[in-house]
């Protein structure tokens, strides 16, 4: 019953999407500094789909030491993972520091923030949850539209008024990726 659930749910997201009217793509600028916040596989992802699309970026997991007067903007993408930050030697309270000093330092030095949730329902578990409200910090936010079945996405990002926009499948990023990292 609960996967039917969680079925029906998604499919009326995107139904939903289907129908909602997209926010405008707005260039937020490159080159643009990818980091995962959380430690998921979900950055490889959009790695290969940024080198696919011939963005300047560079990829660090850690982004501790970063020029920042490089960076236009910077990708951050939203999923925890207990396999990546176990990898990486780090633990959920020390991760949600690094991201939070991310987040403060891109501010203070004009870096556009783009948040992105595209791991999908499979992403929304204890891992990921201390990581998705860094979403209501960006300029810019991209979400599975499987990932917001509960509208969670959509509901803080309203308040935070960061323009959110909803694909339904990882692949969809090349239509949108190329627009806003101009």
């Amino acid at each position: 019953m609960k996967k039917f659930m969680l079925a029906l749910a998604a499919t009326l997201a995107f139904a939903a999407c289907a129908f909602a009217e997209q926010p405008a793509l707005t260039a937020l600028g490159s080159p643009a500094l990818l980091t995962p916040f959380g430690q998921s596989q979900d950055a490889n992802a959009v790695k290969l789909m940024t080198k696919k699309l011939a963005v300047d970026y560079d990829m660090t997991c850690f982004a501790d030491k970063v020029d920042w007067s490089k960076y236009k903007s910077m990708i951050v993408v939203l999923g925890g993972s207990g396999k990546g930050l176990g990898a990486a030697g780090l633990d959920i309270p020390t991760e949600l520091e690094r991201c939070k000093a991310l987040v403060a330092t891109a501010k203070e030095k004009g870096v556009k923030i783009l948040a992105m949730h595209i791991g999908g329902q499979d992403r929304r578990g204890p891992n990921s949850e201390p990581f998705l409200g860094f979403m209501g910090d960006a300029d810019f936010a991209i979400v599975r539209a499987d990932g917001n079945a509960d509208e969670y996405f959509t509901k803080l990002c309203a308040e935070k008024n960061v323009p959110l926009y909803t694909i339904e499948k990882t692949g969809d990023l090349r239509k949108v990726m190329p627009e806003l990292l101009k």
